[in-house]
């Protein structure tokens, strides 16, 4: 995987714009006049973390606090609409993470072995499709004898936890004899359930560790990260990162790694595909990224803004260009072309937008996720 280093002190951006149209989301435009300056990039870092970053946080806790109520409300009397309310609101909760996960640093990538990422996205750790794993160890749970405790799930390995082992809890029967033609099976699904307290605690169990992650990253960024008593959120502001990197670049590292990612691994063919629902997931990433560049109806600067007045406005229409495409590619559902702009976008953020923000990033080359 290649991602970005710090490669030394932002650069200062010396240029001024008086009354600057300045670029929002969704078609808005904020019109305040700003002075680019170190003072700029540190106030469209702020209103990253606080318009984007940390509401795909708080949406993430959200959905996976429903998801807990629907697995409950289905456990307490198992039927039909409980269980197409418990397959939709698994793929709410998956839709929020993709919108958060190209935030990949601060609260989610928190420890260099035991990062809290992992234990909700396996796949995201070393591209590898671990369903058969998680199906034939849940099996053995519904015909074991092992305390599903909340305990037991909180100190599981990160393949047996996380969306990939609630979406099989959620969408696949586990029975033996069960054959690939029927395991998504809605009757068969729910046959189970009813036939099985287990299955109930298994769901249950996974969610509510699920949920301790969520929560984690949620008050890490707004309360007290590792134990330091400050909120990640102003420790990032104040230089003070986690890897020790500089701000600006540790962000541009972290949405630089998922694009690769995302073409590496051929990830829209290889997730969510029990639920069917991988295109959706990368339409959230694509709309999160850009807000990270373009700003939310709440921003009055953006890094295209900036990137804008520093004269770079032909590196926003590329970037922008690359987004659009993406959208295309998405709504067609084309993972040759979803895969290429995901790499030119990757490229983007090594070249065009840290040029474009005058800021000298070093190019680290390492292999892996």
């Amino acid at each position: 995987m290649k991602s970005i280093t710090s490669g030394g002190a932002r650069a200062v951006l010396a240029a001024t714009a008086a009354g600057l149209l300045l670029s929002g989301c969704g078609g808005e435009r904020a019109n305040d006049e700003a002075a680019l300056s170190a003072g700029s990039v540190d106030l469209a870092l702020e209103q990253i973390i606080d318009n984007t970053v940390i509401p795909s946080a708080q949406a993430f806790q959200s959905q996976v606090s429903a998801f807990n109520s629907a697995a409950s409300s289905f456990c307490a009397s198992p039927d039909a609409t409980g269980l197409s309310n418990l397959q939709s609101s698994w793929n709410a909760m998956a839709l929020a993470w993709y919108g958060l996960v190209p935030f990949n640093f601060g609260p989610l990538f928190d420890d260099t072995v035991f990062p809290q990422y992992q234990y909700i996205d396996s796949y995201r750790v070393r591209g590898t499709d671990y369903t058969a794993t998680v199906r034939t160890n849940q099996s053995g749970l519904i015909n074991g004898d092992t305390e599903l405790s909340s305990s037991y799930f909180d100190a599981r390995t990160f393949q047996y936890v996380g969306l990939l082992a609630l979406e099989v809890a959620s969408y696949e029967a586990l029975a033996d004899g069960v054959t690939d033609d029927n395991r998504t099976d809605a009757a068969t699904v729910l046959a189970e359930y009813q036939a099985s307290d287990r299955r109930c605690g298994i769901l249950t169990g996974l969610a509510g560790s699920l949920q301790n992650r969520a929560d984690y990253v949620v008050n890490g960024w707004t309360l007290d990260s590792q134990s330091s008593g400050t909120p990640y959120r102003d420790l990032f502001l104040a230089g003070e990162t986690i890897d020790g990197a500089e701000p600006l670049t540790e962000m541009i590292s972290a949405v630089q790694s998922y694009l690769d990612y995302l073409q590496q691994r051929n990830t829209v063919a290889n997730v969510a595909q029990i639920a069917g629902t991988s295109w959706a997931q990368m339409s959230a990433s694509i709309a999160s990224i850009e807000a990270t560049l373009a700003g939310t109806e709440n921003s009055t600067i953006t890094l295209f803004g900036l990137m804008t007045a520093g004269g770079n406005s032909a590196d926003v229409d590329t970037v922008q260009a690359n987004i659009d495409a993406a959208r295309v590619a998405i709504a067609s559902e084309n993972t040759t072309d979803f895969n290429s702009l995901a790499a030119e976008l990757d490229g983007n953020f090594k070249r065009e937008i840290p040029d474009g923000l005058d800021v000298s990033l070093g190019i680290n080359f390492s292999d892996g996720d």
